[in-house]
């Protein structure tokens, strides 16, 4: 209940306002001014009497029967356990106050109400000089951000910038930070994974900025969109990503601030130090970093890293692997060598499942490629470096133990290509023998046979015999490329001319037996 302000009441009498003037300049009630008047009668109390007295005190004299001690009527709580409580995840003090209320009634005491339950705690907090943990508790937040402030990096006389990367537990400031070359997608993502495995966990929640990379979008009404990989990293850690509002630094308040402190602690302090390889500046920053981080408080007690200390184990573990970005390719068929094609090679999938398609996941963070069906790991390889073509990786126990293949096999292909001619028979058998594995010359021996197919037997032995002269082990591309470049030539009289441009301009390209009897031998 609000106590009368009763000196004064007393001090404005004394200056000669009258009670309509004290009760409309300090919002007082007519009839407590008029209480207060009619009691200080009856002891005939001056001002001069009370002017040394404390305001409670005078109230005592005035109101001896409504002033009582709160401590003999109510029960205390014990503030020490609630401060410990709150540090534990989803307690409140509402939650506290209820159970400090049953607990005192059991016992027959009177319990706080919850205002002055509230307000009681937030004294003893003052009283003690502790930080309230109502905002921040261990384990629950940590907020990320770029530093404003860049390092140099010398190749030769050419600086280039460094950024600062910067996340920090909210409870106990317990701060990581990264030098990075750029600012995109990949390196934010690899800095948060590397933040989460430095903090030793993950907190419930982590804010960040409205960077691009980060967040999508921010409306000022609606869902907020974040990057797909950012969601997607959110999700493997379990942690719920918030971006700050818009304009609004107080939303993630300890980040700025520390961002400030690492300005000083680690960008202001190696500033006079030249770096002309990475590796070096990343081992000062690391060294630098640690000692910011075991530098004693200048307000409260121990430092960030003993803070932190008891902060770890609110915190929730880590995954067993760490999160990945990813590049995806669907709806990727099975071919009947039962290979796939991945950015001109090839991976071997299980022979079950020749003709589906399958989903092909690749990692900016390991050499390794994975093949999916559906949410089903079916087959793991070592990508090949980018520079590599039409190689194979084939895991043997993705065979069939015999090959049945319905619609070829090796005896079919060769069969096919006797039928053309001796040469290309010859470029056939030369693609099997430069396989490790039987079916891994499919495919390459039925795209040769097929362009005999589409210009005719006799064009393909011809293009195959030319091909040999100059190539040991002829494909697709060197064949069809002599033949496309046959057709091309004009009329003359070398017999390496497979037509004659005036037959082609009266009669076209007629098609012979050798056509259809390959493309009924096809099908």
């Amino acid at each position: 209940m609000n106590k009368i302000r009763v000196k004064l009441i007393l001090e404005l009498k004394e200056k000669g306002l009258s009670r309509s003037d004290i009760a409309s300049s300090r919002h007082i009630s007519r009839r407590s001014v008029n209480e207060v008047f009619k009691r200080a009668q009856e002891p005939a109390l001056k001002y001069s009497d009370i002017e040394n007295k404390s305001e409670d005190e005078v109230y005592q004299i005035i109101y001896p029967n409504k002033f009582n001690n709160d401590d003999i009527v109510y029960t205390l709580p014990d503030y020490s356990k609630v401060h410990s409580e709150l540090k534990r995840v989803g307690v409140t003090l509402r939650l506290l106050w209820l159970e400090y209320t049953d607990k005192t009634r059991l016992e027959g005491g009177i319990p706080y109400k919850y205002t002055k339950f509230c307000n009681g705690y937030n004294e003893y907090v003052n009283k003690k000089e502790i930080t309230s943990h109502l905002e921040h508790k261990p384990g629950q937040k940590c907020e990320v951000d770029w530093a404003g402030k860049t390092m140099s990096l010398y190749e030769g006389d050419i600086s280039r910038k460094v950024y600062l990367f910067v996340g920090v537990l909210s409870y106990s400031h317990y701060t990581y930070v990264e030098p990075c070359l750029d600012m995109k997608l990949p390196t934010w993502i690899r800095c948060n994974v590397n933040m989460f495995r430095h903090f030793g966990g993950v907190p419930i929640r982590t804010i960040c900025d409205n960077l691009k990379t980060g967040v999508t979008a921010h409306p000022h009404e609606g869902e907020i969109v974040l990057q797909g990989d950012y969601e997607r990293l959110g999700e493997h850690y379990h942690t719920a990503i918030l971006p700050a509002r818009v304009k609004k630094p107080k939303d993630k308040a300890i980040a700025e601030g520390t961002v400030g402190a690492i300005t000083s602690a680690i960008t202001a302090a190696l500033r006079n130090k030249k770096y002309y390889t990475f590796t070096e500046l990343k081992n000062d920053v690391r060294v630098a970093l640690k000692n910011f981080n075991e530098r004693p408080f200048t307000k409260r007690e121990g430092s960030r890293y003993t803070v932190y200390l008891a902060e770890q184990p609110y915190l929730q573990p880590l995954p067993p692997m760490d999160f990945e970005i990813c590049e995806w390719k669907y709806h990727v068929k099975v071919q009947n060598n039962c290979h796939i094609s991945y950015k001109k090679n090839f991976y071997s999938c299980p022979f079950r499942l020749i003709g589906y398609e399958v989903s092909v996941c690749e990692s900016s963070n390991s050499n390794m490629l994975r093949i999916y069906v559906g949410d089903e790991l079916v087959a793991c390889h070592e990508k090949f470096p980018v520079w590599n073509t039409n190689k194979y990786r084939t895991r043997e126990e993705d065979l069939p133990k015999q090959a049945k293949y319905v619609e070829f096999n090796r005896e079919r292909i060769e069969n096919w290509s006797k039928k053309i001619g001796p040469k290309t028979q010859e470029v056939i058998n030369r693609i099997f023998t430069s396989c490790s594995f039987e079916e891994q010359g499919y495919n390459p021996c039925l795209a040769v046979l097929r362009l005999g197919t589409k210009y005719g037997g006799q064009m393909l032995e011809r293009a195959c015999d030319i091909a040999l002269s100059r190539i040991s082990t002829p494909r697709y591309k060197h064949i069809n490329a002599i033949i496309q470049d046959q057709l091309g030539k004009p009329h003359s009289n070398d017999s390496n001319a497979l037509f004659h441009n005036q037959d082609i301009k009266a009669k076209g390209l007629l098609r012979g037996a050798d056509y259809y009897k390959s493309l009924e031998e096809d099908q």
